[in-house]
């Protein structure tokens, strides 16, 4: 099985390799170096070749690619790089039918890390892509023979809220790529959790794993942050006391905070619940300060400092380490028990229904009604109002990514009794006693 190695990126940027610092290290299954495959990711990394453009003076790329982002690359090529072994074929020689059926392998079962896993067309679409794409610069920088690869021209629309009419993007997309289920987010709505289920997972995190871990799920489920934002939030970002007691004194119910590290390179503000932005505020002047005195303290020989993003860890023996993104995977994936179906990017969709739900709910006391007594279209009419403010706080370019929190809604009234005051369960005061 070809390994993934991730080198140490502080080190690295210390000898001057920064540009490269964060991409991933690709070794065989006989632990040797994959010397073309790590080529590939390095030219990728530094935007000398781009899928779209192919080199990089006419680069479609929007910025340099996240850690995060080649870190799927890598696994995705390491897996072409065992099926290319497993059946005994050389990348050198393979075909554009060969990756297809390398696709079709995984979504049949033949091909996956379980057996006879039948893998989604999603996953088995961005592997292919990825070995398409590294087959077509191997061929490029003269690696192997030329590989050709079939397309087809396709148009979808783009909406985007910003007007009244629809954008269009005409794309060219590989021959026998498969069929993508658009509904399927929308399906795993049904499986929504209750907030004693949430509230009580919560509390078990804080036990087991430590009070920043909990504090950084917790502005999961209040904000809809993704995970790889959240682990690249630093404290500079954070309001001041002053800045939240102003807004406190204004009436205001959330403040601000820039997200600078996001999907696509787009910058975009989001609104944090004010008495959870109060209790990061005080964990940062407080508890963080001796985190980061520990890490230093610890770290005095190496002369390493404790890291300025928002995040550290409060283990014993590991006071100061940055919490990243896998970190809070496990948090949602091992506390147990948990809610169904529940991840980082699951509690984001909990977040948008639950947003919805309560500001519906909101505007119908307010009317003395509720809004399934309003009716339908009333429903339809606000929930488009309240999905835009949501868009942003998400970070959806596309309207229609948001649109099925709009189709759920339609269809949420067996489930509305879960709704209440999704944001009270972070109000109630912590138990004291520790949950197993």
């Amino acid at each position: 099985m070809a390994i993934v190695f991730r080198p140490d990126a502080k080190r690295l940027k210390e000898l001057g390799h920064g540009r490269v610092a964060h991409v991933p290290v690709l070794f065989d299954r006989n632990q040797r170096y994959c010397r073309a495959h790590n080529a590939y990711l390095r030219v990728r990394a530094k935007l000398e070749w781009h899928p779209v453009s192919g080199t990089s003076e006419a680069s479609a790329a929007r910025g340099v690619p996240l850690p995060n982002t080649m870190l799927r690359m890598a696994y995705s090529i390491a897996n072409f790089i065992d099926w290319c072994e497993a059946r005994h074929v050389a990348w050198e020689e393979i075909t554009y039918d060969q990756v297809v059926t390398y696709q079709d392998e995984q979504m049949r079962g033949t091909w996956s890390s379980k057996t006879k896993r039948k893998l989604k067309s999603e996953t088995a679409n961005a592997r292919a892509d990825e070995a398409t794409h590294f087959l077509r610069w191997a061929a490029a920088a003269n690696l192997r023979r030329p590989f050709n690869v079939r397309t087809v021209t396709k148009a979808r629309r783009v909406r985007t809220g910003t007007a009244s009419g629809t954008g269009r993007s005409v794309v060219l997309v590989r021959e026998g790529r498969a069929r993508q289920e658009h509904g399927s987010s929308e399906s795993t709505l049904i499986f929504l959790p209750r907030a004693e289920e949430v509230r009580d997972w919560l509390r078990r995190v804080k036990v087991q794993r430590g009070y920043a871990k909990a504090l950084a799920c917790r502005l999961i489920l209040e904000t809809g942050l993704r995970k790889q934002e959240l682990v690249a939030l630093t404290t500079a970002q954070m309001p001041s006391v002053e800045m939240l007691a102003h807004l406190q004194a204004e009436g205001r119910d959330v403040a601000p905070i820039r997200v600078t590290v996001t999907k696509g390179q787009r910058a975009r503000t989001i609104q944090v619940p004010l008495p959870l932005a109060f209790e990061i505020r005080n964990w940062i002047d407080t508890r963080r300060l001796t985190l980061a005195h520990r890490f230093n303290r610890r770290n005095q020989d190496t002369k390493k400092t404790a890291s300025e993003r928002l995040f550290i860890s409060d283990a014993p023996g590991h006071e100061g380490t940055v919490i990243e993104h896998h970190t809070i995977y496990r948090c949602f994936y091992e506390v147990k028990p948990r809610p169904r179906k529940w991840s980082p990017h699951f509690a984001r969709h909990a977040f948008a229904c639950y947003y919805l739900l309560h500001a519906l709910e909101g505007e119908a006391k307010t009317a003395n009604s509720s809004f399934r007594d309003l009716g339908a279209d009333w429903v339809q009419s606000r929930g488009r109002f309240w999905l835009n403010m949501l868009r942003r706080q998400l970070g959806h370019v596309s309207q229609d990514t948001t649109d099925i929190y709009l189709r759920w809604l339609t269809t949420a009234t067996g489930i509305s009794n879960v709704a209440v005051s999704w944001h009270k369960f972070l109000e109630c005061a912590d138990d004291a006693t520790e949950v197993p």
